[in-house]
C-alpha cells in the first residue's frame, strides 16, 4: 500500500496542526514538520573534491515546494 508523506514547513505550523485534525483517520498519511534548520556550512567557494563516498538522493524538487509553498507531499511505496 503506497504511503503519503506531507512535509510541513516550521514557518506553517497553522497548516501542520490543520493537516493533522483533517487527515487523522487516514491510515496511510503521515503529517511530519520539517525539523530541518538552515545549512550549517556555507562557503563562497565550491569545495575542492567531493568527499562523500556514496550520492545522495536528490531532494530538490521537495525541498524547492516547501520554500515556495511551504509544504510539499512524498510517496512512499
Amino acid at each position: 500500500m503506497e504511503r503519503l508523506v506531507f512535509i510541513v514547513s516550521q514557518e506553517r505550523r497553522e497548516l501542520f496542526e490543520s493537516l493533522k485534525r483533517v487527515l487523522a483517520s487516514e491510515r496511510a498519511v503521515d503529517i511530519i514538520l520539517d525539523r530541518r534548520v538552515v545549512k550549517r556550512r556555507h562557503r563562497e567557494e565550491p569545495p575542492a573534491a567531493e568527499r562523500r563516498r556514496f550520492a545522495r538522493r536528490s531532494k530538490a524538487h521537495e525541498n524547492a515546494e516547501i520554500h515556495a509553498r511551504g509544504w510539499t507531499v512524498v510517496r512512499l511505496p
